[in-house]
């Protein structure tokens, strides 16, 4: 009896912090692959700008849960406790630190909504990003323990925050915009970003496995440690290191002679969404994953899943085959199809070097 009520009290007390708890807002300001990237607003070069991108694992600052109080300009122009680039690793080949943040803020708020709802059946619909992103909780006929209820919370989110995070490249690609005036196409399916995103996942989910109890505060402080740890394991390099691996990829995996927010900044893209991923530079060969299982060989997204709901910037995606227009909904299933038919317009656009 004890053990049933203090477990109650902990869904409660949980739940309580879901619902206090702000889901992340948009996304962290960073980052087009470059180095001094050069900006234009229309036909006209922005004078006196230049966007370096590169940071060091000592520079990165402090992780704070993303819940909008940061301001853009604070974060483009390095006057948040919080800083964002691109680091080098030996192991993990270029990690963008803005999406490793990104998607552990989301494997935790996913954690905290997971601890009430995981087992119920429900549905919360998140701001649009071109489609409404809602998440299904499904009812099921069996009991969990505290301990069990923990783990399948914290796997479940780390697998939901990664598909958002694939579905956020495939609506870079497609037009989305999150700040007023300025596409992301230059960042769309960049060649660090989903592994990073699944970096900043599993150490969200390692976290809050040991620790599933923590506040936002207690959460952004626990990831400092876990994100510095991994770039010490991944052999993070100094930020001179990462200038000049950057540097020697220009021409292939980028072009300095282009100004953002052109697409074709970025040259190299990676349109593979799989949850197995290894780091595109050679010779960096840790590899990540997620699995689409629990312990018992249950299917994750038979318990909780994401679906893309059409609504009214449906034009955005006019391009694609009837086929896949006329679905109101897609799921993760659909994801690789609309990443090869990214794949097959680029491929044809990819202008020459100048």
């Amino acid at each position: 009896m004890k053990k049933t009520a203090l477990l109650l009290l902990s869904l409660c007390s949980g739940f309580a912090q879901a619902q206090e708890l702000k889901a992340p807002i948009g996304v962290r300001p960073c980052c087009a692959f470059g180095v001094d990237l050069k900006a234009q607003l229309g036909s006209v070069p922005v004078p006196f700008f230049s966007l370096e991108n590169v940071v060091s694992s000592n520079e990165v600052g402090t992780h704070h849960y993303n819940d909008g109080s940061a301001s853009v300009s604070g974060s483009f122009l390095g006057f948040n406790e919080e800083a964002n680039g691109i680091i080098f690793t030996e192991l993990g080949g270029f990690i963008d630190t803005a999406h490793v943040r990104d998607t552990a803020d989301y494997t935790y708020y996913l954690f905290q909504l997971n601890r009430h709802y995981l087992g119920r059946a429900a549905h919360l619909d998140l701001p649009a990003e071109l489609r409404v992103r809602r998440i299904h909780w499904y009812h099921q006929n069996v009991k969990l323990s505290e301990q069990e209820q923990i783990k399948r919370s914290a796997k479940a989110a780390a697998l939901t925050a990664f598909r958002f995070a694939q579905w956020h490249e495939i609506a870079q690609w497609f037009g989305m915009v999150s700040v007023s005036g300025f596409k992301e196409l230059a960042s769309a399916f960049s060649s660090e970003d989903l592994y990073s995103n699944m970096l900043g996942a599993t150490l969200a989910k390692q976290v809050l496995m040991r620790n599933p109890d923590l506040n936002q505060k207690a959460f952004s402080k626990a990831m400092d440690t876990a994100f510095q740890r991994a770039l010490n394991d991944l052999k993070a390099q100094p930020r001179s290191i990462t200038k000049e691996k950057i540097q020697q990829l220009d021409g292939t995996w980028w072009d300095s002679s282009r100004r953002l927010p052109d697409k074709w900044v970025v040259r190299f893209r990676d349109y593979h969404l799989a949850l197995d991923l290894t780091p595109n530079y050679p010779g960096a060969n840790h590899s990540l994953s997620l699995s689409e299982y629990f312990d018992d060989k249950q299917p994750i997204e038979q318990w909780m899943s994401v679906e893309f709901i059409a609504n009214r910037q449906e034009k955005a995606f006019s391009s694609l085959p009837k086929s896949m227009t006329s679905q109101a909904i897609w799921t993760s299933d659909d994801f690789q199809t609309l990443a090869d038919f990214a794949r097959s317009i680029d491929d044809k656009a990819r202008p020459t070097l100048k």
